[in-house]
């Protein structure tokens, strides 16, 4: 095994290639990268058996690649980043020494790695699944910004700390619940396509973040009942679905409504978060006073103090109510949402409510309100 590349273009491709590796893994082989050296291109292999993904690059102007000779090995994921992103040349050089060695150099300096055969490497099932579909970078970045901070970090539920893909025609919905709020975004789709998945926050996470290194704007989607693949830029990424029955989420989101409130997205958001050090029990809570006539935004912590403002850009129709909430899924509902001006919309007291961006009606989040501020 003997090739040259350029060092930036195959430090982005290990960057991504190790997000899948766990350092961690009782198997030695998967706390490293495997690398394929073929006669026309290089396959780096990441994996953790749950998540995997798989990089190939092709000789190119940009990458510089000049393959050699055949070969292949496996290299602790950590150690090789940590050469190949500190490295100052622009090209570099790599040569398997012997079945477990390899050398990576440049005009100035020479390191070796240990490794592991690859033989050794786990068999992993990369089948395409039949069911397809093609989204935007762009869409998957906005599904993950606008759902994924809903998601469950307790494990006694797992389905609930991933985010639920569900096709229904040509319409997409995509949502997370923690079961004390609920943010949904609906995409549209070319074809028509019917699927129910979940998958894990962190594996969209992932493949958000490695469009950082992407120039391709669309990314081809695979899936059937076991697992989801991701294309793009000669990178697939491959996660296992999470088990579990996703909740019906069309059941918990309000269609009736007593009364409308309307504001400044930015007032509603700065007046909660002056509020933040008012806590009761480590948890922060905001009481929303709302008439035709003024919204006051109140706080109480019988250890710490009060607070009490109104809301002056806010318009309001309907019957008078006060609901309490938490104040942190407030501010994280109405930055999801992303517009100027956020819409709540009441369904009474204690009953879970609605927010939505009226400039955007592809994305909606449910807050449950609590029993009392004090």
């Amino acid at each position: 095994m003997k090739f040259t590349i350029n060092r930036k273009y195959l430090s982005d491709k290990l960057t991504i290639v190790s997000r899948a590796i766990s350092l961690y893994s009782p198997l030695p082989a998967l706390a490293g990268i495997c690398i394929e050296v073929k006669k026309d291109q290089i396959i780096l292999t990441g994996s953790d058996s749950t998540i995997s993904i798989q990089s190939t690059i092709l000789p190119d102007e940009k990458n510089q690649l000049i393959i050699e000779t055949e070969g292949s090995i496996i290299v602790e994921s950590k150690y090789l980043l940590e050469i190949v992103r500190k490295m100052d040349f622009d090209t570099i050089y790599f040569e398997l020494v012997d079945t477990t060695l390899l050398r990576i150099s440049n005009q100035l300096g020479v390191f070796h790695l240990n490794g592991i055969e690859s033989f050794t490497y786990p068999d992993l099932d990369f089948y395409k699944p039949k069911n397809h579909f093609v989204l935007s970078k762009k869409n998957l970045e906005e599904i993950y910004n606008q759902t994924a901070f809903a998601c469950s970090e307790k494990d006694n539920r797992p389905v609930l700390t991933g985010i639920n893909f569900r096709a229904a025609g040509s319409t997409l919905f995509c949502s997370a619940t923690d079961t004390y709020r609920l943010a949904r975004k609906q995409i549209h789709l070319n074809e028509s396509r019917d699927f129910n998945i979940t998958i894990s926050q962190k594996a969209l996470n992932d493949v958000v973040r490695s469009f950082e290194e992407s120039e391709t704007s669309d990314v081809d989607i695979y899936v059937d009942n076991k697992k989801i693949q991701f294309y793009f830029d000669g990178t697939l990424y491959q996660s296992n679905l999470l088990d579990g029955l996703f909740p019906d989420v069309e059941r918990i989101i309000p269609q009736e409504f007593i009364s409308f409130y309307q504001s400044d997205a930015q007032e509603l958001v700065r007046a909660i978060d002056r509020t933040n050090f008012i806590r009761k029990d480590k948890v922060h809570l905001v009481r929303l006073e709302c008439s035709t006539k003024e919204i006051r935004l109140k706080t109480r912590s019988s250890e710490i103090g009060d607070s009490d403002e109104v809301l002056s850009s806010a318009l309001y129709t309907g019957e008078e109510l006060a609901v309490t909430c938490n104040g942190k899924f407030m501010t994280d509902a109405i930055k999801a949402l992303g517009g100027e001006r956020v819409e709540i919309d009441f369904t009474g007291v204690l009953k879970p409510f609605r927010l939505t961006n009226p400039a955007d009606d592809s994305a909606l989040m449910v807050v449950v309100p609590v029993r009392s501020v004090d």
